[in-house]
Formats: C-alpha cells, sequence, structure tokens
C-alpha cells in the first residue's frame, strides 16, 4: 500500500527526490573550487548528470513503476541522441578553439565598410 493509504506524506518521495538533486547539484557546482584535472571534472559531472537524469526519470517521469522495456527504450534513444549530438558538435568545437588560437591578424588601416562587396 501507498503511504498516502496510511495516512503519510504522499510528496514524501518527490521531497526527497528533490534535496538529493539539490546537493548533487551543489556538489557539481562546487566541484570546480577543488581544481580537480580537467578529464576528472568532466568525468565527474558526465557521471552526476547521469545520476540526476535517472533520478528524475524515475521519480518524476514515473518510469520506475513501468516496464523494464521502456526504461530501456527510454535510455537507448538518449544514448542515441548523445552520440548523434557529440558527432555534430566535436568538430565545430575543435573549429571554434583552433580559430580562436589563431593570432588576430593587425593591420595599420581599418578596411572600408564596403570592401570585399562585389556587385
Amino acid at each position: 500500500m501507498s503511504d498516502a493509504a496510511h495516512g503519510g506524506n504522499p510528496y514524501r518521495v518527490y521531497l526527497i527526490t528533490w534535496a538529493i538533486l539539490l546537493v548533487i547539484t551543489v556538489a557539481m557546482l562546487g566541484a570546480e573550487l577543488f581544481h580537480l584535472p580537467r578529464i576528472f571534472l568532466i568525468l565527474f559531472l558526465v557521471v552526476f548528470m547521469m545520476v540526476k537524469a535517472s533520478m528524475i526519470a524515475g521519480n518524476f517521469m514515473h518510469l520506475r513503476f513501468e516496464r523494464r522495456n521502456l526504461s530501456w527504450m527510454v535510455g537507448a534513444g538518449i544514448l542515441v541522441t548523445s552520440l548523434i549530438l557529440y558527432t555534430f558538435i566535436t568538430p565545430e568545437s575543435l573549429h571554434v578553439r583552433n580559430a580562436s588560437q589563431q593570432p588576430v591578424k593587425e593591420s595599420g588601416t581599418a578596411p572600408h565598410p564596403g570592401a570585399g562587396i562585389q556587385e
């Protein structure tokens, strides 16, 4: 039987989940203060983001009460979407990083506002 049938707080699981998510979020924000090597910081953040996503999906989206097949399908969808985004975002981020590391050419004169426009 549920807690509500016994006179308990029906929102207890949501409050506990919210408190745990809050603690994890504060830990993730505070992780930068420890000056971890970048790879460890990224792994720490990604692992805890996955934990938070699992808690949200399980408790707030009620997936923990569904059949495991539905949970696996949602997880596979998230994984495929993440891989697609990674495939498209990584080359662009490398391009932006390389472009930002190149020195800016300084010339003695400013270009004319209409320069480079061909009619």
